[in-house]
């Protein structure tokens, strides 16, 4: 699997268990607790990427220099 598949694959995971945590105790009645459940959620995937991007490795970068510099 490439990375962006394992992090959309994580990202719909860590949505669907946010979610399911919101719907367990309370969905959000307002404009603005949905808002506030929103930038959660957005804090969450963020740091989720950073951790991925983090541990992954440097192929494609290596690759790409490779290419340009023997053309």
């Amino acid at each position: 699997m490439q990375a962006v598949q394992v992090f959309i694959i994580s990202a719909v995971i860590i949505a669907g268990a946010f979610f399911g945590v919101l719907s367990f105790f309370d969905l959000p009645q307002s404009t603005s607790d949905w808002i506030v459940s929103d930038i959660v959620l957005g804090i969450i995937l963020y740091l989720s990427y950073l951790v991925l991007a983090a541990s992954g490795s440097s192929k494609t970068k290596t690759r790409y220099f490779l290419k340009k510099s023997t053309v």
